[in-house]
C-alpha cells in the first residue's frame, strides 16, 4: 500500500505541474508583449519565480520516482502498473515544458530580429540570424550600435536585447536539466525491464494455459455429446430389439 499511496501523491502533485505549465504560458506571452524586456519587470520576476518553482516540482517527483522504483516490492503485479503510470506521466509533462520552452525560445528570438533590424534595417538574413543565435552575449547588437544613425531607437533595441538574452540563456539551462532528468528517468526504466519481461512472460504463459484449457474443454464436450448420442442410439436399438421380439413372440403364440 505505501507504494501505491507514493504514487497517488505523485499523480496529483505532476497535476500541479501542469497548471504550473498553463500559467507559465500566460506569463510568457504577456513578458512578450511587455516593451520593458529588462528582468525586473513584475512579469519577468513572476516568470522566473514560477519557472524556479516548477523546475523545483520536477527534479522532487523525479526523485520520489525514483525511491519508488528502488523500494522492494515495487515491480510486484499489484504495484508495476501504477509505477510504470506515474513515471510516463512525470516523462509526459517533462516534453510538455521543453515545448513550452522551445515555442517561448522561438518567439523571443523572432522579436529579437525585429530589434535588431531596427538598428540594422539593410542587415542581411545572415547577419540578423547571427545575431539571435549568439546568446553568450550582446557583442553584436553592440557593434551595430555603433554603426548605426538612430542611437535612440538602438539604445531601446540593446537594453530590450540583453533582456531576451538573460531569458534565452535561463531557458538552455532549463532544457538541458530537463532532457538529463527525461535521461535519468529512461534509464530507471531500462533496470525495470527484466522484472516486467517476467510479469508479461506469466501473463503469457496463463493465456496460454487459458488457451489450451479452452481447447481441451472443448474436445471434452465434443467427446460427451458423442458420448450421449451413442447412449440414445445404443438406447433406440434395443428398444427395436424389444418391440421385434415382442412382436415376432406375439405372432408366436397368437397362431397358437
Amino acid at each position: 500500500m505505501a507504494i501505491l499511496n507514493e504514487c497517488r501523491e505523485v499523480d496529483r502533485g505532476i497535476d500541479s505541474i501542469g497548471r504550473n505549465l498553463e500559467r507559465l504560458q500566460l506569463l510568457q506571452q504577456q513578458a512578450l508583449d511587455d516593451p520593458d524586456a529588462s528582468q525586473n519587470t513584475r512579469t519577468n520576476r513572476e516568470l522566473d519565480t514560477l519557472s524556479s518553482e516548477t523546475m523545483t516540482l520536477y527534479r522532487n517527483f523525479a526523485a520520489r520516482i525514483k525511491k519508488v522504483k528502488q523500494t522492494p516490492g515495487a515491480g510486484d503485479e499489484k504495484n508495476v502498473a501504477q509505477v510504470g503510470r506515474v513515471d510516463r506521466k512525470l516523462k509526459d509533462a517533462i516534453q510538455r515544458y521543453q515545448t513550452v520552452d522551445a515555442e517561448f525560445r522561438k518567439k523571443l528570438q523572432a522579436q529579437m530580429a525585429r530589434q535588431y533590424r531596427t538598428v540594422r534595417p539593410d542587415a542581411s538574413e545572415a547577419e540578423v540570424r547571427e545575431a539571435c543565435e549568439d546568446v553568450s552575449s550582446t557583442q553584436v547588437f553592440s557593434q551595430a550600435l555603433l554603426q548605426s544613425d538612430r542611437r535612440g531607437q538602438s539604445q531601446s533595441a540593446l537594453r530590450a536585447v540583453q533582456g531576451r538574452h538573460e531569458a534565452i540563456q535561463k531557458i538552455e539551462r532549463q532544457v538541458i536539466e530537463l532532457a538529463q532528468l527525461f535521461e535519468d528517468m529512461n534509464a530507471l526504466v531500462v533496470q525495470q525491464e527484466p522484472v516486467v519481461a517476467q510479469i508479461n512472460e506469466r501473463v503469457e504463459r496463463v493465456q496460454d494455459n487459458v488457451t489450451q484449457g479452452n481447447v481441451q474443454l472443448n474436445g471434452a464436450i465434443k467427446k460427451a455429446r458423442a458420448a450421449r448420442r451413442k447412449k440414445w442410439i445404443c438406447l433406440g436399438i434395443v428398444v427395436l430389439i424389444v418391440v421385434i421380439l415382442a412382436a415376432v413372440l406375439g405372432g408366436i403364440f397368437g397362431t397358437r
